[in-house]
C-alpha cells in the first residue's frame, strides 16, 4: 500500500512539472498585418520565404525578449485602412499617421526607421528637368509623393503601377519610364538581384524628396506600443546592427 502511494505521488509531481512546463511555454501570440508587397529590405510579399523584411526581423527581437508571439498576416495595400475591422488584426506594419486622417482610435509607436522618398532615375539622367520627367513608375497601392500628385493632376506627369519591384527595375533600365518614386535602397536591392550595376541607379537631383516614418500601430494594444518605444531605446545598439546588414540607413535629409 506504501509503494502504491508513493507511486501516486511521484506519478501527481511529475503532472505537476509537466502542467507547468506547458504553462511556461504558452506565450500571448498576436496578429500583425504586413503589407502584402515587394519591397525588400523593409519587407516583403508572403511567397518570399527566404528572405526576412527588416520590420519584421525588429518585430521578432521585441518578441524573443518580451516573451511574446507575432502571427504575420500579409494583406493586400489596397484595402489599407480595412485592415483592423475585416481582417481581425492586432498590430499594422509599417503604419503612419499621414497615411490614416480617415481613421480614427489608432495608437502609434515611436519610429521605427526614418525614410526618404526619392525619385530614382539612371545615372546619366540625374540632372534631367523635373519637367522632362514625364512616366513615373511605382508599386501598386503606394500613392504618389505630392510633388508628383501635382504634376499628374495637371496631366504633366504619367504614373505607372506594377506589382513588382523587379518588373519596375526592368523598366526603369530599358527607358520605359523615366524615373521611379520608391526609396533608393530598394532599387539598389532588386537591381544587384537582377544583374544591374547599382550605380547605374541614382537620386534626381532635380525632383524634390520628403522624409517620412515607418512605425507600429494598434487599436486595442496601448501597453505593448508603451512597451515597444522602451524597446525601440533600449535597443538601439541591436536595431542599428539590423539595418547594417540590411544596408539601409536612417535619412538625414
Amino acid at each position: 500500500m506504501t509503494n502504491i502511494i508513493k507511486k501516486l505521488l511521484c506519478c501527481l509531481a511529475l503532472v505537476g512539472v509537466l502542467t507547468s512546463y506547458a504553462f511556461a511555454d504558452e506565450r500571448p501570440i498576436y496578429r500583425v498585418g504586413i503589407e502584402n508587397v515587394d519591397y525588400y529590405p523593409m519587407f516583403t510579399k508572403k511567397e518570399e520565404r527566404n528572405k526576412t523584411g527588416f520590420l519584421i526581423e525588429v518585430m521578432e527581437l521585441f518578441a524573443q525578449q518580451r516573451g511574446i508571439e507575432f502571427e504575420y498576416i500579409h494583406l493586400p495595400i489596397t484595402r489599407f485602412d480595412e485592415w483592423y475591422q475585416r481582417d481581425n488584426i492586432d498590430f499594422r506594419l509599417p503604419d503612419n499617421p499621414l497615411w490614416n486622417q480617415n481613421t480614427h482610435n489608432l495608437i502609434y509607436s515611436e519610429e521605427i526607421i526614418k525614410l526618404r522618398s526619392d525619385t530614382v532615375v539612371l545615372k546619366k539622367n540625374q540632372s534631367t528637368p523635373m519637367s522632362n520627367l514625364k512616366v513615373i513608375g511605382s508599386l501598386y497601392g503606394f500613392v504618389p509623393a505630392s510633388h508628383w500628385r501635382e504634376r499628374v493632376n495637371t496631366g504633366n506627369t504619367t504614373f505607372i503601377f506594377e506589382n513588382s519591384m523587379r518588373v519596375l527595375i526592368h523598366m526603369l533600365a530599358k527607358g520605359m519610364v523615366d524615373g521611379l518614386d520608391v526609396n533608393l535602397s530598394v532599387v539598389h536591392h532588386y537591381a544587384k538581384e537582377l544583374g544591374y550595376d547599382t550605380d547605374d541607379f541614382a537620386v534626381s537631383s532635380k525632383a524634390p524628396n520628403y522624409r517620412y516614418t515607418y512605425a507600429l500601430s494598434t487599436m486595442s494594444h496601448p501597453e505593448i506600443i508603451k512597451d515597444f518605444d522602451t524597446f525601440l531605446v533600449t535597443s538601439h545598439n541591436e536595431i542599428s546592427l539590423l539595418k547594417q546588414r540590411k544596408s539601409i540607413f536612417d535619412s538625414k535629409q
